[in-house]
């Protein structure tokens, strides 16, 4: 390493030493740099991508992957050709440098929205459960179900939201996202909000709000949940029945795990509609996640999207139209 390495690496040492420092000796510098750096930047970023018709993460995502590709290749030959490995050594390090300053740059975007203290709700008993399925199945089947075709669910979800300039983008090639099991995603690095636009027309109103409120610097999946919520039972209408149904899918997955016979019964309280479109959008979620993805997470969210159905069912907020918790 050169002189100047060495004085980089001396001084991102330092660097960081002093933000860890900050950091333990001020509580409130978490919250500081969300409110002032992480949030306007993710902001930011937002806005320089959202010009753009397709989602700028899937295009820097397979650019990288071509030129990577590309790149080993050649090195690959050269090596073979010249009977030598320094090449591909080289081009690893190289390789590690790069990914080590974008995880870098990432990780003290997104670090203030992770270490947000987020209260977990309580574990709800079985009743809670029982009511809170049935309340859910009473609102729905109430309900005309009349959802929003996925673009106009895009297109109406910043509003809902309560972040009316945002855009919520669906997926170019959403086979990425079916491959790695989820319906939507974050990226920090580009600010964009990403859905699969070819799920149920049902699940994509929530899903976009949820995706926005981690643009608004909520990283905590159970947290933008709650947050998804909310809003969307204050826009009302098929965003309303979107949350509704997604609660639904959640109290029901924890409810057949404590009481099958009570889950059976609640599955039965469903109206032909709303049976037809809870089975259209795959059931109850038995992983207590949208979907249980086989892959490790790409957005850097943490958190348990049951929270959802626990922070209900414990009574901290009514379902409307629904009665109180008892």
């Amino acid at each position: 390493m050169g002189r100047g390495g060495k004085r980089r690496g001396i001084a991102l040492s330092v660097g960081l030493i002093l933000l860890i420092c900050a950091w333990a000796v001020s509580a409130h510098l978490p919250g500081f740099l969300l409110g002032r750096v992480t949030r306007p930047a993710l902001m930011a970023l937002h806005q320089l991508t959202a010009g753009a018709a397709f989602p700028v993460a899937e295009l820097l995502a397979f650019g990288a992957m071509l030129l990577v590709l590309a790149a080993l290749a050649g090195a690959l030959f050269h090596a073979i050709r010249e009977r030598r490995l320094a090449p591909i050594l080289r081009w690893l390090r190289g390789l590690g440098r790069s990914a080590l300053a974008v995880a870098c740059a990432l990780a003290a975007l997104w670090l203030p929205a992770m270490v947000q203290p987020v209260e977990a709700p309580p574990v709800p008993t079985s009743g809670q459960l029982e009511w809170l399925c049935g309340a859910l199945i009473d609102a729905l089947n109430a309900s005309s179900l009349a959802f929003p075709e996925p673009a106009e669910s895009l297109r109406l979800a910043p509003a809902a939201a309560g972040l009316p300039e945002a855009v919520v983008k669906a997926a170019r090639y959403p086979e990425w996202m079916r491959a790695a099991s989820v319906s939507g995603l974050f990226v920090p690095l580009t600010g964009e909000a990403l859905v699969d636009a070819t799920v149920p027309a049902p699940l994509i109103p929530f899903t976009a709000v949820h995706e926005l409120m981690h643009l608004d610097g909520v990283a905590d999946e159970g947290a933008a949940n709650i947050a998804a919520w909310e809003k969307c039972l204050e826009a009302g209408g098929g965003f309303a029945d979107s949350a509704r149904l997604w609660a639904l899918r959640y109290a029901m997955g924890l409810l057949y795990r404590v009481d099958e016979e009570a889950w059976a019964c609640a599955r039965g309280k469903m109206k032909d509609p709303l049976a037809r479109v809870y089975m259209d959008c795959g059931g109850e979620a038995l992983a207590g996640a949208p979907r249980a993805s086989r892959f490790p997470r790409l957005s850097l969210q943490r958190g348990d999207y049951a929270a959802l159905a626990r922070w209900l069912a414990s009574g901290r907020q009514e379902c409307r139209p629904m009665t109180h918790a008892p």
